[in-house]
């Protein structure tokens, strides 16, 4: 992998992505689209490099392989990026976070949960988020946006055990919905995300 810009490393703070959907609707995996030179999956990775994540856990699934290989061309250097397969994919995206979440090394303090398909997301979005947390780190960060919170967010290692449980479809949004410590950044380009091939279509019309 390439060298990425410089940047500076947050100690405890790593991220989990979630890479291991089918995308039956883009009709290919979506995670390998492009976006100005990047793979979905590899811009996602790349973002969470600069925002300071130590370790950068991708969870695969379906077309492990494929994502792997368009991962070692990315921009981020390849001791800060690992890889977990989830075996049960297919059962939806609360298990992925769970196993991505379960594959954290020791000194996690917190983790940055991000999601491989909101290809307008800056670097400055995922700053803001840190930012946030450094400033509070017990409570969860959650981006903002079409009037309720959601992911990316920073979870603190008190949510490691309730996001390890997580299972099926549910996923992050249900943590956020109950928790009474968020705090949210306003992030309104985090609600574009890509479903179908229009979608990818639309971010260059």
């Amino acid at each position: 992998m390439r060298e990425s810009p410089r940047r500076r490393g947050h100690p405890g703070l790593r991220a989990v992505i979630l890479a291991a959907g089918a995308a039956r609707r883009f009709g290919s995996p979506k995670q390998l689209a492009m976006y100005r030179g990047e793979t979905l999956v590899a811009r996602s990775v790349r973002l969470a490099h600069e925002a300071g994540a130590g370790t950068i856990c991708v969870v695969l699934g379906y077309r492990a392989e494929a994502i792997r290989r368009a991962l070692q061309r990315g921009r981020v250097p390849a001791g800060r990026t690992t890889t977990v397969r989830n075996a049960r994919w297919r059962d939806g995206m609360g298990r992925s976070l769970a196993c991505g979440v379960r594959a954290l090394d020791r000194r996690a303090r917190a983790v940055l949960l991000c999601l491989a398909d909101q290809p307008l997301l800056e670097a400055a979005d995922f700053a803001a988020l840190v930012r946030a947390w450094r400033a509070s780190p017990r409570s969860v960060v959650a981006s903002r946006y079409a009037g309720k919170p959601g992911v990316p967010a920073i979870f603190p290692r008190s949510q490691f055990a309730d996001l390890k449980s997580l299972s099926g479809d549910r996923g992050a949004r249900v943590l956020l919905a109950s928790s009474n410590d968020v705090l949210s950044v306003p992030i309104p380009l985090a609600a574009v995300d890509i479903d179908e091939p229009r979608d990818m279509a639309n971010l260059s019309s």
